[in-house]
């Protein structure tokens, strides 16, 4: 199987070097800058605990004009860049290939599947790029993988590997179990899901609490989470994100441990919030996927958010800073 990792970051090169190390499918990689010059010079290569993957791809550009139709490309560029990589990732696509968007927060698929009428989602596809271009070949994702980027080619992945896949219109359908074959070659765990946004809630509630919080403290979790004021900010974040699902036809709140969602004892203590690790490298934010759809939608459903209200405009402050420095 063809497969291209559009976005080899820390997610997406954790993906790139288990494919490649697993060696069963062809693996083309989408990068840039100095990260993409040490996958073309030195591979790409991945340490998860005492385990190392490594391996060079089958190609490594920045160009995704310049490879051959793929079968299946895994996405997981932030939230924030995906309308304008909208048309480069549709011509990529074999005839029957699918795109996986490996993405934090709201996806811009939403309504896809259940509620076509509603369309695209403005905040996070302005101009209906993705929508028009991409839904009828899209499969969701949820990730629980935590990774960085340590230095240009070279991935840290924390504890976790699960990587949630379904359908926008929750069918159990036979791309999906292509995708979950793919996975399952590589010794990474695929999970088929036939109800995806459960999926979406369940970690956005997660994102919700961690990644703002971080990123305005600008501190990583053991130190975000060692002192109880903090916690309860977090947990009080995380309880509006269950009202919202709950309003949006997910109960989740008996399902769900909120100290343990904080301070899981799985997660290593070093461990750097995504949205972090954006603000210490100076990238823009994924404000609006992980707050502001979650916000808007509050406000359609008429329940009250106050303190993500707060937080969001707080986020999108310093993101503003970070495009303007």
């Amino acid at each position: 199987m063809k497969v291209c990792i559009f976005g080899a970051g820390a997610v997406g090169g954790h993906l790139a070097a288990r494919f490649i190390a697993a060696g069963k499918d062809q693996v083309s990689l989408i990068a840039r800058g100095p990260h993409l010059e040490a996958i073309q010079k030195n591979g790409i290569r991945l340490h998860r605990g005492e385990e190392v993957f490594a391996g060079h791809p089958y190609a490594a550009t920045d160009d995704p004009a310049s490879l051959e139709p793929q079968d299946v490309v895994i996405v997981s560029l932030k939230a924030q860049a995906l309308p304008s990589a909208a048309a480069s990732i549709k011509g990529l696509l074999a005839k029957d290939g699918v795109v996986i968007f490996a993405i934090n927060g709201l996806p811009w698929w939403w309504n896809h599947g259940i509620n076509e009428k509603m369309g695209h989602l403005p905040l996070l596809d302005p101009n209906s790029e993705l929508w028009n271009l991409l839904r009828h070949d899209t499969l969701g994702c949820v990730i629980y993988s935590p990774n960085e980027v340590t230095e240009p080619g070279v991935i840290l992945g924390g504890p976790g590997d699960r990587w949630v896949i379904g359908e926008p219109d929750n069918s159990d359908s036979s791309r999906l179990q292509r995708v979950i074959a793919l996975f399952e070659r590589a010794g990474i765990q695929g999970v088929s899901s036939t109800d995806v946004r459960k999926n979406v809630w369940q970690k956005l509630i997660i994102n919700v609490g961690l990644n703002p919080v971080a990123a305005l403290a600008r501190l990583p979790t053991v130190v975000l989470t060692s002192t109880q004021g903090m916690k309860d900010q977090m947990k009080a974040l995380m309880r509006e994100t269950l009202a919202v699902a709950k309003a949006a036809g997910y109960d989740l709140a008996d399902t769900l441990d909120l100290d343990e969602l904080v301070t899981p004892k799985k997660r290593p203590g070093s461990h750097r919030a995504s949205m972090y690790q954006d603000v210490l490298a100076g990238r823009s934010l994924e404000s609006e996927a992980i707050l502001g759809q979650l916000v808007e939608l509050a406000h359609q459903l008429n329940v009250p958010v106050p303190k993500c209200e707060i937080v969001l405009e707080l986020i999108r402050g310093l993101d503003h800073s970070l495009r303007i420095n």
